[in-house]
């Protein structure tokens, strides 16, 4: 049998004809075993008591003198992180100090410094007391409810369990259906949302709250917590 002798430039180039044509003949055995694909969803959810209540409250102050205007604010903000730190569990944060100009047909008449004070605690009724509190020298903006952290991915670890056994269920049901006995996950996705979202209080109860300046009563809610599997599995022919 004669010996095939190539030029060393064309060497490389021989190779990687022999690679692609490898991999033409893998994709084209591939292509065989992808038949019989079908794509299925499924989602578990829960309804989730909401166990932080958190707010956020303001100052502002509007004249000629910024430098005064300053320390007013900066007083009425220290003495309200002086209350805050009273109360156990609350966590306090300060937030957005702005110093801007106020102007009149063009012109400078007034200066309006603001900052913002955040406040969270997983204890409604202490908070609720120290924002009635608070309004004796702040302004509430803002007041939401939200699931921590720890609940919430306790609750999704749980629903996890539940839509991927809702899955399988499902899968095996098809695979029932059209008279195969088994079935493989080709591929799967887990969705559970992301983010802690916030349910703020209505405009009708912050107005009420503010007008009476005493310690509001709230109710935290429930939050429905969910997460969806997707994915395909792959009927088998044996």
């Amino acid at each position: 049998m004669p010996v095939l002798h190539l030029p060393h430039l064309l060497l490389p180039l021989f190779f990687v004809i022999l690679l692609l044509s490898a991999v033409t003949m893998a994709s084209d055995r591939d292509d065989d075993t992808h038949y019989d694909r079908i794509s299925l969803q499924a989602t578990a959810s829960d309804e989730i008591e909401n166990d932080i209540l958190e707010t956020t409250l303001s100052v502002q102050r509007e004249g000629n003198n910024p430098s005064a205007l300053s320390k007013e604010v900066n007083a009425a903000i220290q003495w309200a992180i002086g209350e805050a730190k009273k109360v156990n569990g609350v966590t306090v944060q300060t937030m957005g100090y702005q110093t801007n100009p106020v102007y009149q047909q063009r012109r400078l008449s007034a200066w309006r410094v603001r900052q913002s004070l955040r406040l969270e605690s997983k204890d409604i009724a202490d908070l609720s007391q120290l924002i009635g509190k608070l309004q004796e020298r702040l302004t509430v903006d803002r007041v939401g409810y939200r699931i921590s952290v720890q609940r919430r991915n306790t609750v999704e670890e749980n629903l996890i369990t539940e839509a991927i056994a809702l899955f399988q269920r499902r899968a095996e049901l098809v695979a029932k259906q059209m008279n195969r006995d088994r079935y493989r996950v080709v591929q799967m996705n887990i969705n559970t949302g992301g983010g802690v979202p916030v349910r703020p209080m209505m405009r009708a109860e912050m107005s009420a709250m503010a007008d009476a300046r005493i310690a509001p009563g709230f109710e935290a809610g429930t939050q429905t917590v969910t997460v969806s599997v997707s994915g395909t599995i792959e009927l088998q022919l044996d």
